[in-house]
């Protein structure tokens, strides 16, 4: 049962995460800028609460509440919602270039980090499903 749940958490995650990067390089593209959206009708603050920290979390708590069940899947699916998320970032630096200012540098900085230690639970679900 919480092997399920877990899958079902991590295709959420997945889903939110390509929202949230589809919006925010929408409104880049838009000449709207990084701080603000284009389709999600939210500030930056709100949607970066929704659309990335829930999913993050949401990733790490499936790793964790199926630490004892190997599922290669589930490690695929973790590992794809680190990608993401260290994949959005890079999107958003080659688009903004200079434009972003040095706080919201070290917040991408955040993102990536903890997009990499999601990607590491999920090769971990991988190691541990052999």
């Amino acid at each position: 049962m919480a092997l399920k749940a877990a899958i079902i958490m991590s295709v959420i995650s997945i889903v939110m995460l390509t929202i949230y990067g589809a919006d925010s390089i929408m409104a880049i593209n838009e000449n709207l800028g990084i701080q603000n959206t284009a389709f999600l009708n939210t500030d930056v603050k709100t949607r970066g609460a929704i659309f990335g920290i829930m999913p993050a979390a949401m990733l790490v708590i499936s790793f964790f509440i199926t630490r004892k069940e190997p599922s290669r899947g589930l490690g695929i699916l973790i590992i794809s919602g680190g990608a993401l998320m260290i994949l959005g970032v890079g999107i958003i630096f080659a688009l903004q270039g200079n434009a972003i200012p040095s706080e919201g540098k070290r917040e991408f900085d955040a993102v990536v980090g903890i997009g990499i230690i999601i990607a590491i639970l999920g090769g971990i679900k991988i190691k541990k499903s052999r």
